[in-house]
């Protein structure tokens, strides 16, 4: 095992990625929103995880041997936006949802795009870019009024993805 001195940890970890540096890119939005006003308002989110399933194979009197399985998502990725009183995240995201099924006459089609999650460096260039695929609002959560506050408005919105890959 090499020895790991204070000057090789200080070099791996001089500049370490920053949670605050990124931006979701939705390059074709459905229905009524624009991909300027959805980028810029996009105020929290997370790196979406994957995972494998095992496979038990029991041998003998042993605990048996473990072998990875299916690679398995989510399938769901969350997204906090934040509202203006033009009401641009509300008209876009409720339009695409009426596109996918409408309220009244429960008719749809697929109504899928893909999403970029970029990360960026200090300098503001992208150093990593996750396409989100197949992607379309399958949820949009409860918003809090409060009379007490003084905060604004934030849809947190679910979006369906059939999987992700680095772009």
């Amino acid at each position: 095992m090499a020895y790991m001195g204070v000057e090789t940890l200080k070099n791996n970890l001089s500049n370490p990625a920053r949670t605050y540096l990124w931006e979701v890119l939705i390059p074709n939005p459905i229905g009524d929103g624009d991909t300027d006003t959805l980028l810029v308002r996009a105020q929290s989110t997370v790196i979406p995880g994957r995972s494998f399933g095992e496979i038990l194979v029991p041998y003998k009197q042993s605990g048996g041997i473990k072998y990875p399985g299916k690679l398995t998502y989510d399938h769901t990725w969350e997204v906090t936006f934040i509202e203006g009183e033009d009401k641009k995240i509300f008209d876009a995201i409720y339009s695409w949802k009426q596109l996918v099924i409408h309220d009244f006459d429960n008719v749809g089609e697929n109504q899928k795009t893909d999403i970029y999650l970029t990360l960026l460096d200090t300098k503001g260039q992208i150093f990593q870019k996750i396409k989100l695929v197949g992607c379309y609002p399958q949820a949009v959560g409860n918003v809090d009024m409060d009379y007490d506050a003084e905060n604004p408005v934030r849809y947190a919105v679910t979006f369906s993805y059939d999987r992700w890959e680095e772009a």
